[in-house]
């Protein structure tokens, strides 16, 4: 089903703030899609001229969520996903990706941009009957997010919840908070696997921030590897552990295996 931006927008023109590049479709285009508008393209080619990696970083986090998918679906047995922090709708989406691997597997999807979920509801609505679930709200509303998706998910059983693109535009206080939410809230067996942006390797990411600080919600932050451990605090890590994201559990490949990149991923379990 095709579903234009265009259209979208639309619909939200009263409420819907489309002169503010977002996040999603920053993304989106940092990554090689096509939907976003001329607020993101102008304001992502600024980021992507100072920031060249950061298309190489758009990539490797969708490669990331599309590995951790099928490791948890696949060697853990895991049959429930919540994704908080939706991407603008591309290929791989983590429904498909599980459904590849374990049939049967239950995915809710949740975001407070009312525009994302549009589109999300747009092309995967059809597949609720399959067992897509989706709430509107942020990782910032963690109880919210999970009383929305114990519609679709048995919060008594294991959930794996991945919060690929959405730690990194929280302040510290409410990523911690959310993260102990959701340790709170979710039976021994979860997982939550992360994705989160680091100056590592180029040290000038760190303005970044900066440079987001009207991106919506936003801005993006930059943290150390140190600091993410942190926030893996109570959860036992899964191997490798807390990693640039091309050498979290990498698949076959002639090439060498890139560990320049100021993405840090990991997974871990709540004990």
């Amino acid at each position: 089903m095709a579903y234009d931006w265009r259209t979208a927008e639309c619909e939200f023109s009263s409420g819907y703030d489309h002169s503010r590049p977002a996040a999603a479709r920053l993304w989106a285009l940092w990554s090689g899609g096509k939907d976003y508008n001329l607020a993101d393209r102008a304001f992502g080619d600024q980021v992507r001229e100072r920031f060249p990696q950061i298309s190489s970083i758009a990539r490797h986090r969708l490669a990331f969520r599309s590995r951790v998918v099928r490791v948890l679906a696949g060697e853990y047995d895991i049959d429930q996903f919540l994704v908080v922090g939706v991407d603008m709708p591309m290929h791989d989406e983590v429904h498909r990706v599980a459904w590849s691997v374990r049939a049967g597997v239950r995915v809710v999807y949740a975001d407070s941009d009312e525009l994302v979920m549009a589109y999300a509801a747009a092309l995967f609505g059809g597949e609720s009957a399959r067992g897509c679930g989706f709430v509107r709200a942020g990782l910032n509303h963690p109880r919210a997010v999970l009383e929305g998706a114990a519609a679709t998910l048995d919060l008594s059983r294991p959930v794996a919840v991945l919060l690929i693109n959405s730690l990194d535009l929280l302040s510290d206080p409410v990523a911690v908070a959310a993260l102990a939410a959701f340790r709170g809230g979710l039976p021994t067996g979860s997982y939550i696997a992360l994705s989160h942006l680091t100056a590592e390797h180029d040290r000038r990411m760190v303005a970044l921030g900066h440079m987001c600080a009207d991106m919506a919600p936003g801005p993006l932050g930059i943290r150390s590897p140190a600091e993410l451990e942190a926030f893996c605090t109570g959860m036992v890590m899964v191997p490798p552990g807390l990693v640039p994201a091309p050498m979290w559990r990498p698949e076959p490949s002639p090439w060498p295996f890139p560990a320049e990149v100021d993405l840090w991923c990991g997974v871990g379990a709540l004990p």
